[in-house]
C-alpha cells in the first residue's frame, strides 16, 4: 500500500528584473535534466530601462534547490517577476 507519489516541484521559471533595471535573470528548467535530479538554467542579461533583455552576460546550470533559493532571495530583494517577457532579438 505504500506507493511513492511523485509531486511536481514548484516552478522556478521566468524572468526576474533587478530593481535598478540594469539586469534581467531568466530561469528555465533544464529539459535535459533527469526527474530525480532536476536542474535549472539561468541566463543573466543586461537590459534596457524598460526591463527588456539586450545582451547575454552569462549562463549557469544550478541544481533545483539552489535555483529555488536564489529565486526566492532575489524576490525578497525587490527583484520583480515579469509575466510576459518576449524579445525576438535577445531570446
Amino acid at each position: 500500500m505504500n506507493q511513492a507519489i511523485r509531486e511536481a516541484l514548484p516552478t522556478t521559471a521566468g524572468w526576474l528584473v533587478a530593481p535598478a533595471r540594469d539586469f534581467c535573470l531568466f530561469f528555465i528548467r533544464d529539459p535535459k535534466s533527469v526527474i530525480v535530479a532536476p536542474t535549472v538554467l539561468t541566463q543573466l542579461w543586461y537590459c534596457s530601462e524598460k526591463g527588456i533583455p539586450t545582451q547575454l552576460k552569462n549562463t549557469r546550470r544550478l541544481d533545483y534547490e539552489s535555483a529555488h533559493e536564489t529565486w526566492n532571495e532575489l524576490l525578497s530583494n525587490d527583484w520583480e517577476l515579469v509575466e510576459h517577457q518576449i524579445h525576438d532579438e535577445a531570446a
